[in-house]
């Protein structure tokens, strides 16, 4: 087996790919070549034929090669979901599972989730379950029982990144219960901190105590070149060495910890009214701020004595083992409604393929099936690319095919950005640390050490951020110069070129002449005042969003009117533009608006892919809202809001006045007597026209399609085009567009009717 680490990987998967062809005569469609993305797969099929080609270039005459280009067509070059739905159609008997089975859209998924999930709880309040009724009791308040509905949510959804998802969550349930903990009994343990919980509570109490110290070091640092602030240094250091007393009883004991921090007490600052010091009440509000947060760690974790905290944790397992029960029938029931619709989600597809390749023998473990026998036989190598983002369960179903020995993996666990999605880079670290240089019985390591995508200075830069904060605790491993990204590409230097790395540090302190300022980490230097850039707001009011918006804004300008210049393929050399820019964020959901917003105020155009953020804006929330009263036009509040907008023209006067007809019926009601008892003709006129629309519009969505519906309401309101000539025109109308496609998208589903639809979208804008 060959593990493959380091920059270029992909080149060299391909040539493994053309050796086999060539230098042993493996026809292509002998080979598994799983990617991680659909578009990666889509690329690996053009690289191999390039490269094919080439060979013939080379060798016109080889058959082999000419036959490779024709089995390239069914060739398994495809992502791990392609591969796993490929066999269960293959062998969809041996699970139970209709041939015409379909994949179910994401929110379909959730909208059906969320159904099974409310009809159990309704059967299990009607019966009256004292078991269910405790664990309400438990995890719910006065508010409502959602909170409960999220946590069996999350451990649903959490435990289907398991190969065995049933199984692993009796086994986390299990080690709740007074009996064994890697088979010792869990009360043998007197120490609290040698339980899995204690030890993960004390090492975050121990990452806050080294950030506390580093940080009141930084203070005390401040003080000590001032000879008048001398008693405000001995309170810092004091406060030092109680933090450092406190981390050395966290590594002797859980109860040592617990009672020293039951007795530490910061002693109180000094007072000194004479004494006038910007630097003195800088070093309090700096140490207050410390203290409180240590102490609100402190008070979080170290809540009980080593008994006291094993108690808890054995009265919570009745409560788990409750949670689990309802866990299971959920998941049960779940699979039920599925089956009925002839449905299967996402992460069904691995979990059927895995069931296909995989049983269990009169002992008990896990062996692969005939139909996993009959893949192994087809397949002479298997190769995995991204191997730092597989999972457990993408691990198991690859084994089963795999023979042990033919596996050719490539990945670079600095790479591993999919934890939150249940990744599992240990999987890589596992090999990459039993495998040698050399090989050995367990595998081979290659490791790539040249990078052929960045500039030098680019590598340079990064190479110097990581080595100082990526470990083997963060980030998984140590990141030195057996790690760093080497130049591997040979890039053309050219005068007035965008040829610097920049690292920028926002400082939110403020500075002795109170006002905030950027940082350059290059040169060190104050490179713009933030009053310069503030356009007169109110600091106190900006988010740290809106700050780095605003700095991201202001040096795209400077980019852009540098006229620096970039290497095109097509023409060479030329000014950078506006389109050659990229914003990478975290997360889109929360931040995006703000970046737009900010560019758009400075004429910079910009499109953000921000999924569901389209849903807020006005235009899909008026139609949204006029859908919402062709299904129930007794809903006042999106009544209003239509009759508000460009669709009704109503001005508030106007809406007033036909609420005055009759107070006491709802506005849908108080607006059909209008039609009637209204004196201002105008008026009456405008309302008439408007409920025929609606009465035509509800009556229409009878027959037409909930997309046809939708576009006939934009050309029979003229909508469209008048968000159209609205700022952003071109952005709005695509927003409708988007909302178009997703009734499209909707009507593959399921569900049907206007109502399921406005409950499709609500559960878009939720995922934000």
């Amino acid at each position: 087996m060959l593990l493959l680490r380091g920059s270029g990987k992909t080149a060299v998967l391909v040539e493994r790919i053309i050796q086999k062809i060539i230098n042993e005569n493996i026809d292509i469609d002998k080979l598994l070549v799983v990617t991680f993305t659909n578009a990666a797969a889509s690329e690996m099929r053009e690289r191999v034929l390039d490269a094919i080609y080439k060979k013939l270039d080379e060798d016109p005459e080889n058959l082999n090669l000419q036959r490779q280009i024709v089995l390239l067509g069914k060739a398994s070059i495809c992502t791990i979901h392609s591969f796993c739905l490929d066999v269960i159609k293959n062998n969809f008997f041996e699970i139970d599972l209709s041939a015409n089975f379909r994949i179910a859209a994401e929110e379909e998924n959730e909208i059906l989730k969320q159904e099974v999930l409310e009809d159990l709880f309704e059967s299990l309040y009607e019966s009256e379950d004292e078991d269910f009724a405790k664990l309400v009791n438990t995890y719910t308040g006065y508010r409502g029982d959602e909170p409960l509905k999220n946590i069996i949510l999350k451990i649903y959804s959490f435990m289907r990144s398991s190969p065995f998802p049933i199984k692993w969550l009796e086994e986390k349930v299990g080690m709740f219960k007074n009996n064994s903990v890697d088979g010792n009994n869990i009360s043998d343990f007197k120490d609290f901190s040698k339980s899995i919980w204690g030890e993960i509570l004390l090492n975050n109490l121990q990452e806050e105590i080294y950030d506390s110290v580093n940080s009141l070091k930084i203070i005390r640092n401040k003080l000590e070149n001032y000879i008048e602030l001398e008693k405000y240094k001995l309170t810092i250091e004091s406060d030092i060495q109680m933090l450092k007393n406190l981390y050395e009883a966290t590594n002797e004991s859980w109860d040592k910890a617990f009672i020293f921090s039951q007795n530490m007490k910061f002693i109180t600052w000094p007072s000194d009214r004479k004494l006038i010091s910007e630097l003195k009440d800088e070093a309090k509000s700096s140490r207050d701020s410390i203290k409180n947060k240590i102490m609100k760690s402190i008070k979080n974790i170290l809540v009980y004595d080593s008994k006291c905290a094993y108690d808890d944790i054995f009265d919570m397992y009745e409560v788990l083992k409750i949670l689990k029960d309802v866990i299971i029938r959920f998941d049960k029931e779940f699979k039920e409604k599925k089956k009925e619709k002839n449905i299967i989600d996402f992460n069904d597809i691995e979990h059927y393929a895995l069931n296909i390749l995989v049983k269990k023998d009169e002992n008990g473990n896990y062996v692969p099936t005939d139909v996993a026998k009959r893949y192994r036989e087809k397949f002479e190598e298997i190769a995995i690319d991204e191997y730092q983002d597989s999972n457990e369960v993408q691990e198991y179903i690859l084994n089963m095919v795999s023979r042990g020995n033919n596996l050719f993996m490539v990945g670079d666990v600095k790479q591993s950005i999919y934890k939150f999605r249940q990744a599992c880079p240990e999987l890589f670290l596992e090999k990459y640390d039993k495998y040698s240089l050399d090989g050995n019985e367990q595998g081979q390591k290659i490791k790539l050490f040249k990078n052929f995508r960045s500039k030098e200075n680019v590598l340079d830069l990064t190479n110097i951020i990581f080595d100082s904060i990526m470990s083997k605790k963060l980030g998984d491993i140590d990141y030195n110069e057996e790690e760093y990204l080497n130049l591997g590409a040979d890039y053309e230097k050219h005068e007035n070129s965008t040829g610097i790395a920049e690292f920028n540090i926002i400082d939110l302190k403020e500075d002795d002449e109170n006002e905030n300022v950027w940082k350059n980490e290059e040169n060190e230097e104050n490179v713009d005042s933030f009053d310069e850039l503030q356009d007169d707001e109110n600091i106190d009011r900006l988010e740290k969003e809106e700050i780095e918006a605003k700095f991201v804004a202001k040096r795209i300008e400077e980019i852009i009117n540098s006229k620096a210049l970039i290497k095109d393929k097509k023409i060479g050399l030329r000014p950078v533009i506006y389109k050659d820019i990229v914003i990478l964020l975290r997360s889109t959901a929360n931040s995006a608006n703000i970046y737009e917003k900010e560019l758009s105020r400075r004429n910079i155009p910009a499109f953000s892919d921000s999924s569901s953020e389209y849903l807020d804006s006005i235009e899909i929330q008026t139609i949204i809202n006029l859908l919402k009263i062709l299904d129930n036009p007794v809903d006042d509040i999106s009544l209003v809001s239509v009759m508000r907008s460009e669709i009704g023209t109503f001005s508030d006067n106007e809406i007033l006045e036909i609420r005055l007809i009759n107070k006491k019926v709802s506005y849908y009601e108080s607006l059909i007597l209008s039609a009637e008892n209204l004196e201002n003709v105008e008026l009456k006129n405008k309302v008439n026209s408007f409920l025929l629309n609606i009465n035509n519009w509800r009556k229409e969505s009878d027959y037409l399609s909930l997309a046809e519906l939708i576009w006939k309401i934009y050309v029979d309101t003229g909508y469209y085009n008048y968000v159209g000539l609205m700022p952003n025109g071109a952005l709005r109308q695509a927003n409708l567009k988007m909302l178009f496609e997703r009734a499209k998208e909707y009507e593959k589903t399921s569900f049907k009717g206007l109502f399921n639809f406005i409950k499709f979208v609500e559960r878009l804008k939720n995922r934000k």
